[in-house]
């Protein structure tokens, strides 16, 4: 742990700001329940918990805590790590990256401080009490925490820090308060499916729902099977290995999870977390070939990770089959939406989907560096456009969410 001196706010009636960094997030005690709502399992202590004992490779966590005259006022996970500035790039730009680097192997290679979680949640993970109310934070006192957060980041040798990945209320206030230090971008937008109160079969228009029997039929006349088990036990080596080939094939790859990180989220989230599972059988032997790994909350599923074998994934719609294998689970637990996540556009736009604008905050501690940033930031992070598809015979209205398991992300830390 590192105490840092108490920061003053512009308000007096906003109080002292005193910052501590932690290395372990079991040293936060209850603070982390009391800044993270206990009903997003995103934002849950029991999956960061698990992101943690994981030990994912390269990645150093620290957690920022403050307190002000009203007790617990924050909690800022953060971590560093070496990432490929041009992993949101245009394809061109990536493929003239990779020829530079028969040269010069680390070109555009940076460690960054990052203020977020280190695995792809497309949510924000600011822990700030009363951030939205503008009563016991005003501009001052989130500068002092921010300037603490780039002084830690300054200290461990690294110019660039990054604030992933909010909503535009989010973005509103911190850019007003943080223009001096920080340049904001739009991220990847996340996508949602609202589940209609119908049924998603039946609500959907002739043509996409022609499409699905299709692809279903494809699926049936290949053996396509699924089961939704509680755990990864006894998978855990094909599911990492299928989430590798997804990896492989991505678009935009920020984050690389190992082995460890699958049974530790089932292990620490109980029933909020379980697996989707797709079987083929190939050379007359029943092979794993599709994954998901979902998490769950009050209204809303999360297929947070998936896996594909790609060879059989050309042939059998396997893609489309494994979505709408997690949109007949989530229709039967009773959930209101299912959370898509980012990429992969033209498919969920397909199912229905919606999408969310998501930003980043971006500071260099060199200023020619960070204008250069700036700059290019069209090529480094490009729009981009979300395709408009008619799916549903009328607009779906949100269905009420039934009983389902008590998301293990109710548990505080002790």
């Amino acid at each position: 742990m590192h105490a840092v001196q108490p920061l003053s706010s512009g308000a007096a009636a906003r109080g002292p700001l005193v910052l501590r960094w932690h290395r372990r997030i079991r040293e936060l005690g209850p603070a982390w329940a009391q800044c993270f709502p206990d009903d997003d399992v995103l934002r849950s202590y029991a999956l960061h918990e698990a992101v943690e004992d994981a030990q994912l490779s390269d990645v150093e966590l620290h957690y920022l805590v403050g307190e002000d005259e009203q007790g617990v006022a924050c909690v800022i996970p953060c971590f560093a790590f070496e990432v490929c500035l041009a992993s949101l790039a245009s394809h061109w730009l990536r493929r003239l990256v990779g020829w530079a680097r028969a040269v010069a192997p680390r070109f555009l290679r940076m460690r960054l401080f990052v203020v977020g979680s280190p695995i792809s949640t497309c949510s924000d993970l600011l822990g700030i009490k009363g951030l939205a109310d503008g009563v016991r934070w005003d501009g001052p006192k989130l500068q002092g925490l921010f300037d603490e957060v780039i002084r830690k980041s300054n200290s461990l040798g690294i110019k660039l820090v990054l604030i992933k990945e909010f909503e535009t209320p989010v973005a509103d206030i911190l850019r007003e308060a943080l223009a001096a230090r920080f340049f904001f971008v739009e991220s990847l937008p996340t996508t949602y499916l609202t589940l209609p109160p119908g049924g998603y079969f039946a609500s959907i228009c002739s043509r996409y729902r022609n499409k699905l029997k299709k692809r279903k039929a494809v699926g049936a006349e290949n053996e396509l099977t699924w089961e939704v088990v509680p755990t990864c036990q006894g998978y855990e080596d094909e599911i990492h290995g299928l989430y590798l080939q997804v990896i492989d094939h991505a678009d935009f790859v920020f984050e690389r999870l190992n082995r460890a990180f699958f049974s530790r989220v089932d292990g620490r989230l109980g029933g909020a977390a379980f697996y989707i599972l797709g079987f083929r059988a190939v050379e007359g032997r029943r092979r794993l070939v599709a994954c998901e790994l979902v998490i769950c909350d009050k209204a809303t599923m999360h297929p947070l990770y998936s896996g594909f074998d790609y060879w059989v994934k050309r042939d059998t719609s396997l893609y489309f089959n494994a979505f709408y294998k997690v949109i007949e689970e989530a229709e039967r637990r009773g959930f209101s939406r299912v959370h898509l996540g980012q990429t992969a556009y033209e498919v969920k736009a397909e199912l229905g989907a919606g999408c969310t604008k998501l930003f980043l905050g971006v500071h260099h501690s060199n200023r020619l560096v960070k204008a250069a940033l700036w700059h290019a930031r069209g090529l480094l992070l490009p729009t981009t456009h979300f395709p408009e598809r008619e799916v549903f015979a009328a607009p779906p209205t949100p269905r009420k969410s039934g009983p389902k398991p008590a998301p293990a992300a109710a548990r505080a830390a002790k």
